[in-house]
């Protein structure tokens, strides 16, 4: 199962980055865009220092840092060096985030969403997040349980969720439901 975990070299060591949703609806928060628009932004060249320096401090969170420790080697290691320095490991902590890390792959080659095709009225792909966590309350998920899935351990959680549900049907979800189910997480 993929849980958008990535282990990198990076700054003074080995660190441990990860982006659940709890670390998505910060980025999201912090850098005024959905977690698909900054990924977009920091492979395109569009991105702000923000974009590197939230993903990186919320990878660390999300990868077991404390948050005041994170500050700091965020300060120490992006905002006090040259941007570009950081771009690289930025993308990847995101793509583990929203696409997932290449040793965890899950067998299926179905593309990550695409925001360009999502209907949404949120400006800049954001994610209704109140959705997210509406839909892990219906399942009997805590705000905290959510947050600290991967998206991809979510999704699992809404497909067994509608498995357990209709034990009638003895069929797997097929891939246009499991694209309407994430409708409903991405559209509220």
């Amino acid at each position: 199962m993929r849980d958008a975990s990535l282990t990198l070299d990076w700054a003074d060591g080995t660190y441990a980055f990860r982006l659940g949703w709890a670390e998505l609806e910060k980025l999201q928060e912090a850098c005024d865009a959905g977690p698909y628009v900054v990924l977009q932004r920091l492979r395109t060249g569009t991105w702000r220092v923000g974009d590197v320096a939230h993903v990186v401090r919320l990878g660390l969170i999300g990868g077991g840092m404390t948050p005041v420790d994170a500050l700091k080697k965020a300060r120490a290691y992006v905002e006090a060096r040259p941007p570009a320095e950081n771009l690289l490991p930025a993308q990847a902590i995101l793509s583990a985030g929203v696409v997932g890390a290449p040793e965890e792959d899950d067998g299926s080659d179905r593309p990550a969403p695409n925001d360009a095709d999502r209907v949404d009225d949120l400006p800049n792909g954001k994610i209704r997040m109140a959705t997210v966590y509406g839909l892990g309350a219906a399942m009997g998920f805590t705000p905290q349980q959510v947050g600290a899935m991967s998206l991809w351990q979510f999704m699992a959680a809404v497909k067994g969720y509608a498995k357990a549900n209709n034990p009638d049907d003895g069929k797997s979800l097929t891939a246009a439901e499991e694209d309407a189910l994430w409708a409903v997480v991405a559209e509220g």
